[in-house]
């Protein structure tokens, strides 16, 4: 089991400033136990970029928006595991507004993210748009490729790909101001049911390329870039070889 101290001395191999703006996408058990558990894996990011950093934690609910049709900022729940609801639900910490793909955001730019409003996931004025011009570390902590690493589809958006297309979905919204509002959203989805995410093709070649580097900590294997440098590698694989980041599954009759 992984005492606090040695957590925080492997994370500081990736070589963090204070004051630095990182996003991390999480597996708790994929570490192998951590003396006081997931609180301590929060903490450690919080103590990585100081007083003047920010932290970032997907709070994606995909069912919240586009099945149920509501979304409340304060309340929705992050379904992306136990360390991001945690994160969700810590004093201080706030939320970006697209419910969707939200973050919980804690540090010196989480009222900054907080105001990140834009009607598209990935638009000019979304979270994914201001950690990219702040040129975020990007942390995975013991996850694949296929489920982590979120902004590949920000930068398929940016780019552009005949693979997928805008979708629009409605629902009542309840912000922080606490009043309902019908409001619109969109994300940028799968063309159609047959095209199917997988991108550990194009993934892999950016860690053999050394792009992404991978360290271990723990049980967990963890991997880590700044998002300037996915951007501008994975837009050449969008461009070039898209059939590393998708397939077509065959019709079935």
């Amino acid at each position: 089991m992984l005492s606090k101290k040695e957590l925080l001395d492997a994370f500081r191999q990736i070589n963090i400033k204070q004051g630095d703006t990182i996003v991390v996408h999480t597996s708790y058990k994929s570490l192998g136990g951590v003396e006081g558990g997931a609180d301590a894996v929060i903490d450690v990011m919080c103590e990585l970029v100081g007083k003047n950093g920010t932290v970032m934690f997907p709070a994606f609910n995909f069912q919240s928006w586009t099945e149920a049709h509501y979304f409340d900022v304060m309340e929705t729940p992050s379904k992306m595991g136990m360390i991001t609801e945690m994160a969700r639900l810590r004093p201080h910490a706030k939320r970006t507004p697209h419910p969707i793909y939200s973050f919980s955001v804690w540090g010196a730019r989480a009222d900054e993210f907080s105001k990140t409003e834009d009607g598209e996931a990935y638009g000019p004025n979304s979270a994914f748009a201001l950690f990219h011009k702040l040129n975020a570390t990007i942390i995975s902590i013991g996850l694949d490729f296929n489920n982590s690493f979120s902004m590949h589809h920000y930068i398929e958006y940016n780019v552009g790909c005949d693979y997928r297309r805008v979708k629009e979905f409605a629902g009542i919204y309840m912000g922080y101001d606490r009043r309902p509002q019908i409001k619109k959203y969109s994300m940028f989805v799968r063309l159609n049911d047959r095209v199917k995410t997988y991108i550990v093709p194009g993934m892999n070649d950016l860690l053999h390329a050394g792009v992404i580097k991978e360290i271990e900590i723990g049980a967990a294997k963890v991997h880590y870039l700044t998002a300037n440098e996915f951007f501008d590698n994975m837009s050449v694989i969008v461009r070039e070889h898209p059939e590393k980041l998708h397939y077509i599954e065959e019709p079935k009759y």
